[in-house]
């Protein structure tokens, strides 16, 4: 115990030198709850809606307005100014980008999902069959909701790295230029 508190108190002390604070670790009293029905059934409305290929969440507002946040919104938006000829483009958005993958899975699971006040996270594994282009794979993508105006509305989706994928936020992508 004393060997520890004397490399906690060193690190401290060389923090300080260089002009920085130590960062202290607080036990969270609330532990991770699960999220809540109404996060799991937007996400599943919201997953089911994506599945179709008209009409497309990029171009169908009153979608947007129901299941994305204002923030997520601003960065479609964004993205979509970038484009002059969408069709001539095999980037331009579409449901697939918020699915994560140029080819929809073969199946999908929900194996965990948290809440933090306001923020749910609900973790989604796909995996895509024999006959796709992604024959085998299977990753894990993390769909962030925010309670908005009274309704969880997606404002993020991170995909981890993948043997057919780097990892990546739909938000940072969305605001690249």
């Amino acid at each position: 115990m004393k060997y520890i508190f004397g490399i906690t108190l060193i690190l401290s002390s060389a923090l300080v030198a260089y002009g920085q604070s130590a960062i202290v670790e607080v036990k969270h009293s609330t532990p991770a709850a699960a999220a809540p029905r109404e996060c799991l059934a937007a996400f599943r409305g919201f997953f089911q809606y994506l599945q179709k290929r008209e009409p497309g969440v990029v171009r169908d507002e009153q979608a947007q307005k129901r299941w994305l946040t204002r923030e997520l919104r601003q960065a479609l938006a964004q993205k979509l100014a970038t484009f002059t000829s969408p069709k001539d483009d095999p980037d331009y958005p579409s449901n697939n980008t918020f699915i994560g993958s140029w080819d929809q899975p073969s199946s999908y699971a929900i194996v965990a999902s948290r809440r933090y006040g306001k923020r749910a996270v609900i973790d989604v594994l796909y995996k895509w069959g024999p006959k796709t282009n992604y024959p085998g794979d299977e990753r894990t993508t993390s769909f962030i909701f925010l309670l908005e105006d009274g309704a969880w509305k997606l404002d993020d989706i991170y995909t981890f790295r993948g043997e057919f994928v780097q990892a990546e936020s739909l938000n940072q992508y969305l605001r690249e230029k």
